[in-house]
């Protein structure tokens, strides 16, 4: 078993790293972050911000019936505050929060309706702008995983002392990589029971590279992924209550179950909002 735990340190954009540094991202997007407010039942949701929730009701039907749909945006700016804190605190916070980095800086959290999530984007003149977004993977990472990756990265023609198994690693990531198509299962390589010297580790982190694309996930105990430079490539860390990494693996394919809603969350999630739309007045 190895020792040495692979050391993933998402690199940010010049403005994020000055304004935030880059142990930030392990820390998630705290501005998301809400009071611990309990909405009662007595709180009217304003003719506004009903519709919006019913807008991602349906959209929660539609993708529980069509699974891989396009995500489908609920606008927010048209509410007031008032209206926009009630609706938010009814949806909550769940268990998956990401960052993406690059010339806009994206925070997104998960409702406490898998499948529901909330956006918020910062521009780089510093305007910021949130909305809802009913979605299996939210479309901001899916498309930084697109655009800020390449197809292939090269095998690097002089190796440090005391590498043995990056060169294969390597290889195998790249192959898999290129095979990958939609609908495919991700191949997980579990680095926590491979022969992985110091060098191995510093070999392979520094050739696949990463892009300031992080996810964690409280979901399927304590889950950070990170996206790396090489398309359909991630790295997934479990931790324990410790935060010491327990599982250490790399995932070729989409993006890992462990962040994704499946079709199951959304007919759940859909049937959740009906009920809390019932409960509170209009």
């Amino acid at each position: 078993m190895s020792e040495h735990v692979l050391v993933w340190r998402p690199e940010l954009s010049r403005r994020a790293a000055s304004e935030e540094g880059p142990l930030r991202l392990l820390e998630m997007p705290a501005g998301l972050r809400r009071s611990g407010r309990q909405v009662l039942a007595a709180e009217a949701l304003s003719v506004r911000a009903r519709a919006a929730l019913l807008e991602a009701l349906a959209a929660l039907r539609a993708l529980a019936t069509v699974p891989g749909g396009e995500p489908v945006r609920i606008a927010l700016r048209h509410l007031g505050e008032d209206e926009r804190a009630v609706l938010l605190d009814l949806v909550g916070e769940g268990e998956v929060r990401a960052v993406v980095g690059g010339a806009n800086q994206w925070s997104i959290v998960e409702s406490v309706l898998p499948g529901l999530w909330r956006l918020e984007v910062e521009s780089a003149q510093g305007e910021q702008v949130s909305w809802l977004e009913v979605a299996s993977v939210p479309s901001p990472v899916l498309q930084a995983a697109e655009r800020m990756t390449v197809p292939s990265v090269s095998v690097p023609a002089s190796l440090p002392e005391g590498t043995m198994n990056a060169v294969p690693l390597l290889n195998e990531l790249g192959e898999r990589a290129r095979l990958w198509r939609p609908g495919d299962e991700n191949h997980v390589i579990n680095f926590t029971l491979l022969p992985l010297t110091e060098a191995d580790a510093e070999v392979l982190t520094a050739t696949v590279g990463q892009i300031p694309l992080l996810i964690r996930s409280e979901g399927y105990g304590s889950c950070r992924i990170f996206a790396t430079r090489l398309r359909h490539v991630w790295a997934v860390q479990y931790l324990n209550s410790m935060g010491k990494v327990i599982l250490d693996t790399m995932e070729v394919g989409g993006v890992p179950v462990a962040a994704r809603a499946a079709r199951e969350d959304f007919e759940d999630s859909a049937q959740r909002l009906a009920e809390m739309l019932q409960a509170y007045a209009s």
